[in-house]
């Protein structure tokens, strides 16, 4: 029975030995075929998408290649080359050329190929020479110059520069058209100016403006004071003969006997606003610098212009309406004067003696004739007769102002409009030179200065070279 038992558990310790390693073998068995299933599954998914893609690859490319067009070369027909019109350029460009040459036009000429009966007559005169001073210079160098016929033959810049440089008191620049504005007043010669020969280095430095202007430059000389005059009527060309003519008509200006200048040949042309007279008439000479179509003025000047300007209608009209109705207020005190005006009396003045005094020596003031002098005169009694005051409207009548700054460059607007603006061209630079200039002078010049995009220089002392 012990051995049954025994045997009976080893058989039962065998057999779960045995069940539990079967067990084991089993769930690794079925672990491995599901594994094998997912692996298969997974090749044939990306077997299957690798192919659609390619599929769908290969038709997109086909439809590329059937919906192509194809690329077809055609010759364009040969060009018809017309020589005609090149040779008619070619021609006026020739024609120009010859138009614009200084040398001489060639004239046709007929020619008979047999003899005539009829002669012709004798010209018994010589040939006219035309020659001028103004010699070009041809260099290699480019650009277009810009004819302005004088009708000598020669156009102003036709020849290459074209441009011609100055030096105005230390201010240098360049210019084709220039007006040299100088101020002739009587107060550039004062004493404390430098007196006349102070005045001679001015003139004698514009000298020197005017002589190394080229010949292929415009210019003109004005001068201004009382009033103003060019010396001449358009801008001329800047030879030799008109040089010496601006220098000679300066040379006279403000020496003994010969003071400032009190009537000229410029008038306001009616562009601008109105005046009715001053002193230091600037604004006459730049009437003419712009009339004449300048494209630079040069100013030497010591004081601002004092120009008047007339009484407006708008003022007189108002003054005469407060004078009416300061009328109407004190009517009763005009009717009773002129019922009773009163009575006259007469009053015994003594005039003292006065000496004599000779005429003053040297240039007169600012805006006065010369000064004859006055003879002696001794003392005596006069009798003087006082007459009864009639009430009297105490404002007196409006008189003409001076221009200010900003009316002066509404001047210069409106001619620059009129004269520049209308006809496509650009308004003028204007250099200043103050010389020996008070402060407000020194203010407007340079205010003239940097609204015409000129330069400005105040000179105290002069020098001539």
């Amino acid at each position: 029975m012990g051995k049954e038992n025994q045997q009976q558990s080893t058989n039962q310790q065998s057999g779960l030995k045995h069940g539990g390693l079967n067990l084991a073998e089993l769930g690794s068995l079925k672990l491995s075929q599901q594994r094998r299933k997912i692996l298969s599954l997974c090749f044939m998914t990306g077997g299957i998408g690798l192919i659609l893609c390619l599929i769908i690859f290969g038709s997109y490319v086909v439809m590329q290649m059937q919906m192509e067009e194809k690329t077809v070369f055609v010759a364009p027909p040969p060009p018809k080359r017309t020589y005609e019109p090149r040779k008619l350029e070619h021609k006026v460009k020739v024609q120009k050329r010859q138009r614009s040459s200084s040398r001489p036009a060639v004239i046709p000429r007929l020619v008979s190929m047999k003899k005539s009966n009829m002669t012709l007559p004798d010209i018994k005169m010589d040939p006219k020479v035309i020659t001028t001073s103004f010699q070009p210079k041809f260099k290699s160098i480019s650009g277009k110059g810009v004819g302005a016929g004088l009708g000598t033959g020669y156009g102003v810049g036709g020849f290459g520069s074209g441009v011609n440089r100055f030096d105005f008191f230390g201010i240098r620049g360049k210019s084709d058209r220039v007006a040299v504005l100088v101020d002739v007043s009587t107060s550039m010669v004062e004493e404390d100016m430098g007196g006349v020969a102070g005045y001679m280095k001015v003139k004698s430095r514009v000298n020197d403006v005017i002589d190394a202007l080229g010949e292929g430059s415009l210019f003109n000389l004005i001068v201004f004071g009382d009033a103003a005059n060019a010396l001449f009527p358009k801008l001329e060309i800047a030879n030799p003969a008109n040089k010496k003519s601006a220098k000679e008509y300066l040379r006279p200006f403000n020496t003994e006997g010969n003071w400032g200048i009190s009537s000229g040949n410029i008038s306001p042309d009616g562009k601008g606003l109105s005046a009715i007279g001053g002193t230091t008439r600037l604004d006459l000479a730049l009437t003419a610098a712009f009339q004449q179509g300048a494209d630079t003025a040069l100013i030497i000047s010591d004081g601002a212009p004092m120009v008047l300007r007339g009484v407006s209608d708008e003022e007189m009209r108002a003054y005469n309406q407060r004078r009416k109705e300061w009328e109407e207020k004190n009517r009763r005190a005009i009717e009773k004067f002129d019922d009773n005006p009163g009575k006259e009396r007469t009053e015994k003045v003594w005039v003292p003696p006065r000496k004599a005094r000779p005429p003053r020596k040297g240039p007169p003031k600012e805006g006065e004739g010369p000064d004859h002098g006055s003879p002696a005169v001794e003392g005596h009694w006069i009798t003087r007769t006082i007459h009864p005051s009639r009430p009297v409207f105490p404002e007196p009548p409006p008189k003409p102002t001076y221009w200010t700054l900003a009316e002066f460059l509404e001047h210069l607007k409106m001619l620059h409009e009129h004269h520049y603006v209308e006809k496509g061209q650009a308004p003028p630079v204007i250099h200043c030179i103050g010389y020996k200039i008070d402060k407000e002078g020194n203010a407007f010049m340079r205010a003239i200065a940097r609204e015409y995009k000129g330069k400005y220089r105040r000179v105290r002392t002069l020098k001539t070279k």
